[in-house]
Order: C-alpha cells, then structure tokens, then sequence
C-alpha cells in the first residue's frame, strides 16, 4: 500500500476553497494555519499536489 500524502487528508477542504476561487497561495496558507509547526507542508509540494491532483 503506498504511503498517503498529507495533503490527501485534506483533499476536500482544498478542494473546496479551490471551487470557491480562493488563490493557490491563499488555500496553502489556510490548511497551513490550522497545523502544528512540525507537520507545515511547503508552499512548492502544496502547488504540485494541486496542479496534478485537483486542477
């Protein structure tokens, strides 16, 4: 079984503020605010996931 991205736990709630037209940038800083300092995802792996899994 491959390893689940962290970015897949929150797949809804990206994709939500996406459909809402909430920037890339701006949904990476809001999954971001609600995580602790040790599990932060970086701003380049959020814009991959997005451009190759929800767009």
């Amino acid at each position: 079984m491959a390893k689940k991205s962290r970015m897949e736990y929150f797949r809804p709630e990206i994709e939500e503020l996406i459909k809402k037209g909430v920037s890339i940038r701006s949904a990476w800083k809001i999954i971001n605010a609600d995580l602790p300092d040790y599990a932060k995802i970086s701003y380049n792996a959020f814009f991959r996931f997005v451009k190759n899994h929800l767009k």
